[in-house]
């Protein structure tokens, strides 16, 4: 018997999506997801370093060379671990953007700084606006120690940048006490009764030292 030939070629051919269009798309799904992944662990790290950094200050010391200064901020007696009882932390005063803080990394890594004689970074000079991020003013650090009898933050002297007597990472200097006699300040650490500093009679410093 004989067979009707169709008319169309296709009319005897069943629908299948080709092959290369799924394998073309299983690649792209792959590479999509493999990126993705990529950005959500580089962004998971990056936030684990950011978040080391600060609130870890020995994670500081870790790249900057400066562990000497992490050891006074948790231990001495100077104005860092004063801070540090203060719950102030390294990246409130050295706080740096991220471009910075990735290419300090990358300095320490290829051995690009520079070391002072102790072998740790040279020490940096901040101006006052550091010091008043938390201090308000310094005509508001004067009016706190108005009271005594020479006001080491008035301007009777002069005026003088924090840093002439509070040094971040090591022993304060008595800067006024050089050339006058001690008006009652005391540096951090010290803790002669303010009426011997001033030279009250001892048996009147019980008025000044209650």
């Amino acid at each position: 018997m004989f067979t009707r030939k169709p008319r169309n070629p296709d009319e005897t051919s069943t629908t299948k999506p080709p092959e290369r269009k799924k394998r073309n798309w299983l690649k792209i799904s792959l590479i999509a997801n493999a990126v993705l992944l990529i950005a959500v662990g580089a962004y998971a790290a990056t936030a684990a370093v950011v978040h080391q950094s600060d609130t870890n200050p020995n994670f500081c010391a870790s790249c900057h060379v400066m562990q000497s200064k992490v050891t006074s901020y948790y231990t001495s007696g100077n104005l860092d671990n004063a801070h540090a009882a203060a719950g102030v932390m390294c990246k409130d005063c050295h706080d740096y953007p991220l471009d910075a803080e990735i290419a300090a990394g990358v300095n320490y890594v290829t051995g690009n700084y520079v070391r002072d004689e102790n072998g740790e970074l040279p020490q940096r000079d901040f101006g006052d606006e550091i010091c008043t991020q938390c201090h308000i003013s310094l005509e508001h650090v004067a009016l706190s120690t108005d009271f005594l009898f020479r006001n080491p933050h008035g301007t009777e002297m002069g005026v003088f940048t924090c840093n002439t007597c509070h040094i971040s990472h090591g022993e304060q200097i008595d800067y006024c006490s050089e050339c006058h006699d001690n008006g009652g300040q005391r540096m951090i650490g010290d803790t002669t009764p303010r009426s011997e500093l001033i030279g009250i009679p001892a048996d009147m410093r019980w008025m000044f030292d209650q």
